[in-house]
């Protein structure tokens, strides 16, 4: 005989969610969801959903305390060294605050710092750096948070960097490998869950049926109008991954989009556009057009200018070109190059000049352009190399 239990609609699917409130929640908001499809997708639907991951409260709150203890078996050094902090974000704040919050609450961490360029400006560098995050679809947040406190303070490239998240894809733990490898700085990754694209082939389904599950998907995406650059998620991702504060936008569109009458299965919180959001933005903007070029690593403002404007130059820098166009004497710039020379920021090829893969791997891109406008503005704060320099042949 049974135990007598009812059991909620869909709860094969929902089992892994949580506990019997969560299933008895969704098995009326998947009756009501599935009503925008016709009855003949309710298969493939739910065959869909029965891949997802959903980290409700409960399960969060047990998942930190697992991600914690990863962490800890891992780790040789001293735990005090430690400081854990979370993804920076430009303004106002992140729903992956909210994990980083239950992280630190429930593992009972007393080092967790949530204005971590406040600490890097006052000079201070963590040892040991534990980043947290709730998921990494393309690895981007991660990188980013990086450049930013690499570009606050340059000996952040001595700390050993860890990065814990709950759920990570195979797209974002090969992003993070290939700029650990570039920048030179050592990042360790745990994690408790690691997906593929749904639609890969061998992944879930077979090269056969990956393409035509792939194709039926995109067509009731296209039927419900669901947004173009969304249907198989930003980027692409193909996630299907929601938690219960929020749903990452790499999740395939169909089930965070609202479908005409029909509310969204896994609603997406947008930010809405307030007084303090437009005065966060501005005070960004301004804080972005104070700011200087940065290529971290190089202390020398003058030298910082120099390897700016070589960054640019495709074809290479010849000496001439050099002294024009920084109205150096012979022996001024042949000083300057052979300094990018001897440090290995540059290289000399036919009598030219070229970044070399050291300088490439100190600058932050994203600012190069806009740095390289504002190089002929900077130009004039470069002051005159000491006239007691000894002659530097021109064959170096």
């Amino acid at each position: 005989m049974g135990n007598g239990r009812k059991h909620p609609k869909y709860e094969n699917i929902t089992a892994s969610w949580g506990g019997m409130r969560v299933r008895e929640e969704f098995a009326e908001r998947i009756d009501a969801w599935l009503k925008a499809f016709p009855t003949c997708e309710h298969s493939f639907l739910l065959e869909l959903l029965s891949e997802f991951y959903y980290y409700s409260e409960e399960q969060i709150a047990k998942k930190v305390v697992e991600l914690y203890n990863l962490f800890e078996k891992e780790f040789t050094g001293d735990i005090n060294e430690v400081v854990f902090t979370k993804i920076i974000k430009e303004q106002g704040i992140a729903f992956s605050d909210i994990l980083f919050t239950t992280f630190w609450l429930k593992n009972n961490i007393s080092n967790a710092e949530n204005n971590i360029l406040g600490l890097l400006e006052a000079g201070q560098i963590p040892k040991e750096l534990v980043i947290v995050d709730d998921y990494s679809g393309t690895g981007k947040s991660f990188i980013k948070t990086v450049n930013k406190m690499l570009q606050t303070n340059g000996e952040v490239k001595n700390s050993q960097v860890y990065f814990l998240t709950l759920h990570i894809t195979e797209r974002a733990l090969k992003m993070i490998r290939e700029y650990e490898k570039e920048l030179g700085i050592p990042i360790k990754v745990f994690y408790l869950d690691c997906t593929e694209e749904v639609f890969k082939t061998d992944y879930i389904y077979n090269k056969i049926e990956a393409e035509y599950k792939k194709r039926d998907y995109i067509k009731i995406c296209e039927r419900q109008e669901v947004k173009e650059n969304y249907i198989l998620g930003y980027e692409d991702v193909e996630s299907l991954i929601t938690f219960y504060y929020n749903t990452p936008n790499n999740t395939l569109g169909l089930f965070w989009q609202n479908l005409g009458e029909f509310v969204a299965l896994f609603p997406r919180r947008e930010r809405k556009r307030t007084s303090l959001s437009r005065m966060q933005r501005e005070a960004q903007n301004r804080k972005r057009r104070d700011q200087e070029v940065v290529i971290y690593g190089i202390p020398e403002t003058k030298l910082k200018i120099m390897l700016l404007y070589c960054l640019g130059q495709e074809k290479g820098i010849s000496v001439e070109d050099f002294k024009q166009k920084f109205g150096l004497n012979s022996d001024q710039a042949y000083n300057a190059l052979k300094t990018m020379l001897d440090e290995g920021y540059v290289y000399n090829r036919n009598g030219c000049f070229f970044p070399d893969v050291k300088l490439r791997s100190r600058i932050f891109m994203s600012r190069i352009k806009k740095g390289q406008e504002r190089f002929k503005e900077k130009k004039e704060e470069i002051k005159e190399f000491s006239k007691q320099t000894k002659y530097i042949p021109q064959k170096f």
